[in-house]
């Protein structure tokens, strides 16, 4: 009912409220609040119910984890069965075209039923029919959620009643790593502005060592790459321009212990690691390497092998969807061994992991100097941005302080186990949610700029 069928049945009910002091007045005041309460039915029945009215629903196929993804919900109404020919000797008058005809705007308020566990802006809001309810959904972990109906309540003809219907059924939908992250990145690089995302792209001249093309020499290059056959062939000073090698392979190692179901921010560690994961592939492809996934927690629990092209994205998202954070300790030594017998050939080894303490940590450090025998190791590792704000908050009660004593205790020894890992010569990455896809993406064109490969 709306406001204005609500006044209706307020003045029906004054008869009826007056009999008391004037009885005659008691039939005809039911009289009124039958009559209205009628009047306001009949007008909630000539409301739009689901038989008039259309709802689609759009998004992506694919949601990404951690983003605001968009969803637009269409509202609209079927046109009305045509109505039968007037009655004999009246003239019919002119034709109309009914599509020519403006649509009558109904104002309604809808109501999409998102899944539960994902987080949504402007789910609910007033509109005009024809039109479109425009809101977001942001999932907090990866795996499926199921959209339920849409809600439209609309009033009557006469603004007096209210009829609401429920529209369409579940739609299952699938959560996926940050796919928006790579879109991004792409639409950057196209402008030229990946640094605006963080990203050095810029080459130094000599760097690498397969060969690219003989161009004209510049006044920066250096002498060794002076190629003097093609110069004497051509009267000019030549010189030979390298570039990184290619087809190398790149393996993700992903630790989905105990450890890295922490959450770091809205997301666990896990699913940050699958995220930046997922943009240094992305890039590793495009610059001709090969990746391999190699999952592990107490015991290996996925292997991809090292293959290049498009492809491999697709199986990637696919070996790492059913992935959760369990609850037992990574085994280093049982996985990083068999690493090294399952990828024979010099690769560059990216494990996203999380340290606890020294103690904890001297697998993962033993086992990191046996792999820089054959393998480049790279340990990746998020940064809790809560712990370190609680060790760098000044306490105001004995809870808050007992509180700074374990954080600053906890991110001491993480550093420590940080530092034995660079003393051994491993390569390691430390950086927080919002700056770890750039800087890993920073430092995997590094090292292939220094053909640490």
């Amino acid at each position: 009912m709306t406001r204005r069928g609500a006044a209706l049945l307020v003045v029906a009910l004054i008869p009826l409220a007056a009999s008391s002091a004037f009885p005659a007045l008691l039939l005809p005041g039911i009289a009124a609040i039958a009559v209205a309460a009628a009047v306001v039915l009949a007008d909630s029945l000539r409301a739009p119910g689901r038989d008039r009215l259309q709802v689609t629903r759009e998004h992506d196929d694919i949601l990404s984890v951690g983003r605001a993804n968009p969803v637009a919900v269409h509202v609209g109404l079927r046109p009305r069965a045509g109505r039968p020919a007037g009655r004999r000797g009246r003239h019919p008058g002119p034709a109309v075209d009914a599509a020519a005809r403006p649509a009558r705007l109904l104002a309604a308020t809808v109501r999409d039923e998102h899944p539960p566990r994902l987080a949504a802006a402007g789910a609910i809001g007033h509109l005009e029919i024809p039109g479109t309810l425009r809101y977001t959904v942001t999932p907090a972990g990866r795996g499926e959620e199921r959209f339920g109906a849409t809600v439209v309540r609309c009033p009557g003809p006469w603004g007096l009643g209210l009829r609401q219907s429920s529209i369409g059924g579940g739609e299952t939908v699938r959560i996926d790593a940050d796919l928006a992250a790579i879109r991004i990145y792409e639409a950057l690089a196209r402008r030229g502005q990946l640094a605006e995302l963080g990203v050095r792209t810029q080459r130094r001249p000599g760097e690498g060592t397969e060969f690219e093309r003989i161009r004209e020499a510049v006044p920066d290059d250096p002498q060794r790459f002076i190629n003097w056959k093609a110069t004497a062939r051509t009267g000019r000073l030549m010189a030979t321009e390298l570039i990184p090698e290619r087809a190398q392979p790149v393996i993700v190692c992903l630790d989905h212990g105990r450890l890295m179901g922490v959450g770091a921010g809205e997301l666990t560690k896990l699913d940050h690691a699958i995220n930046a994961a997922l943009l240094l592939i992305h890039v590793a492809l495009a610059t001709g390497d090969r990746v391999g996934l190699f999952a592990f927690a107490d015991r290996v629990t996925v292997t991809l092998p090292a293959r290049p092209g498009r492809l491999q994205m697709r199986r990637f998202l696919d070996a790492v969807r059913p992935l959760r954070a369990g609850e037992v300790e990574a085994d280093y030594d049982e996985a990083l061994a068999e690493l090294s017998r399952w990828q024979r050939r010099r690769a560059l080894v990216v494990i996203f992991t999380d340290v606890l303490d020294p103690d904890q940590g001297q697998a993962l450090v033993r086992q990191c100097a046996r792999l820089r025998r054959r393998h480049l190791p790279l340990v990746i590792t998020v940064r809790d941005p809560a712990l370190e704000d609680t060790a760098r908050a000044r306490p105001a009660d004995p809870a808050a302080t007992y509180a700074r004593a374990v954080a600053t205790g906890l991110v001491a020894d993480r550093e420590q186990t940080l530092e034995l890992l660079r003393r051994s010569g491993v390569e390691t990455l430390d950086a927080d949610a919002r700056s770890l896809s750039p800087r890993l993406v920073n430092r995997y064109l590094e090292l292939k700029r220094r053909s640490r490969l």
